[in-house]
């Protein structure tokens, strides 16, 4: 099964209302951080890498751009 990475800029909410319409679960946001004159280099070389996700294809997507280090940063339950 293959998963659909986003990597523009996108409006809050799109993932999840995009998954609804296609209903499709793995569809995630991964936006890049490119510099102004260094864009190739980011893009090659990133210095971070944020996946808007908590599936087990996010991690998948992680490991196979070289991350070390797995964190998974989830929100906190709110009362």
């Amino acid at each position: 099964k293959t998963a659909i990475v986003i990597k523009s800029t996108v409006p809050v909410g799109f993932t999840e209302k995009i998954k609804k319409q296609l209903n499709y679960e793995d569809i995630f946001f991964s936006p890049e951080f490119l510099r102004e004159g260094r864009a190739l280099f980011d893009n090659l070389y990133p210095s971070r890498i944020v996946i808007g996700s908590k599936s087990e294809k996010a991690k998948s997507f992680l490991k196979k751009y070289g991350q070390r280090e797995i964190q998974m940063l989830l929100p906190k339950k709110m009362n």
